[in-house]
């Protein structure tokens, strides 16, 4: 394959995944409230996904807005299902109104099904499992099982010094940078580590303690595609050290390589290097920052170098109300490709009710493909609940 081929077909996956959205179940800004950890309201030591008991209770009590009166606690399936106490299950709908306009064309509208899961988890002694089966009107996700079934993650494991270390298998959110809402970001993609579908096969061990918490993963490929060939092997983790409740700082690394890389075509190994921040100088502010250098390596061709970066500020003027702003920039290093995209969003997130938030946001981005810059315009508008 040609260097020219690809970087050409690397800039029309980069544009494709740019206006394709993503689910979303990860509120990294909770450090606000002191979580500087995410094992304390999610069943995965590393954050996202499914709730345990006491992240149920901090939905009731810090993300929704209260009107003068205590709310109910959210409880699974709004109470309607009461599961034993070693099961833990929910799920999540997130629908979305995409509106865009490329620069020189007129506005295109299209609602998108973007996340309808379920989700159970069982705690046992030492013993932990988890899985999720969910519904997508397009088939080809990477996570796809059968026709329009996805099952994004499921593993089973087994917890040591009381649940300080987990050792799990199975197909795993891979553990590296920020995880966040806003699935589209740039730092996301450019290291191919999101909650939607990047999710590999592996074994990995997290560990938490002391103002510490990491996890580090070894990724044996997506059993969900074939051939084998196009499946990634290799690592990943991130180390995040916290000296106080409110602050957080950590380091994230991913190598993989696939004998035909299904974008590519061609055998091609991955790397991604990065740093994290999260903090909160003030408990109505909270920021998360990363950025991360990749190294991507094609048989035959020479190493391109990029660089992806995003700053995010949520403001929470009123509980329940996020004012969010966020720059990103992403300069692939990709061969014949001039300039770094970037991006600003403008969004309001209102927690209204238990179990029920909506979302609007405003993306202007600035697309660089091969020798060309792309101006395009975003408004997004979701609807997300949580069973």
């Amino acid at each position: 394959m040609s260097r020219s081929l690809a970087a050409g077909l690397s800039g029309a996956l980069l544009a494709v995944i740019l206006l394709t959205p993503r689910p979303a179940h990860a509120y990294a800004w909770m450090i606000r409230h002191g979580f500087s950890g995410c094992a304390q309201c999610h069943f995965d030591p590393s954050g996202g996904g499914l709730l345990n008991e006491f992240g149920l209770g901090a939905a009731s009590d810090l993300l929704r807005s209260h009107y003068g009166t205590e709310p109910a606690d959210a409880q699974p399936f709004f109470g309607f299902f009461t599961p034993p106490s070693w099961l833990l299950a929910g799920g999540s709908f997130r629908d979305m109104l995409l509106v865009m306009k490329p620069d020189g064309a007129g506005w295109s509208r299209q609602n998108v099904l973007m996340q309808a899961d379920l989700r159970a988890g069982v705690d046992v002694g030492h013993f932990r499992a988890a899985g999720s089966l969910g519904f997508i009107t397009n088939g080809n996700s990477p996570a796809a099982v059968v026709g329009n079934l996805v099952a994004r993650e499921y593993w089973a494991g087994w917890a040591f010094a009381d649940d300080a270390v987990l050792l799990r298998a199975g197909r795993i959110t891979l553990p590296y940078g920020v995880r966040s809402i806003e699935h589209t970001l740039f730092v996301r993609q450019a290291t191919r580590t999101d909650l939607n579908d990047t999710q590999q096969h592996g074994v990995a061990i997290a560990a938490r303690g002391h103002g510490f918490r990491g996890e580090l993963m070894g990724i044996a490929g997506n059993y969900q595609m074939s051939p084998d060939a196009f499946r990634e092997r290799g690592y990943a983790g991130y180390g995040e050290w916290s000296p106080t409740s409110r602050w957080a700082f950590g380091v994230s690394s991913k190598i993989t390589h696939a004998a035909d890389d299904v974008y590519l075509r061609a055998a091609t190994t991955r790397q991604a290097h990065g740093v994290i921040l999260r903090g909160s100088p003030l408990e109505a502010l909270a920021i998360l920052g990363e950025a991360d250098a990749t190294i991507t390596s094609v048989a035959g061709q020479s190493s391109w170098t990029g660089l992806a970066t995003m700053l995010q500020a949520d403001v929470e003027p009123w509980q329940g109300l996020h004012l969010i702003g966020t720059g990103e920039t992403w300069a692939t290093g990709q061969p014949n490709t001039a300039g770094t995209s970037w991006s600003g969003w403008a969004g309001v997130d209102w927690f209204f009710f238990t179990h029920v938030d909506a979302r609007f946001d405003y993306v202007h981005t600035s697309l660089v493909q091969g020798p060309m810059r792309f101006p395009v315009d975003s408004l997004l508008v979701q609807l997300h609940v949580f069973l």
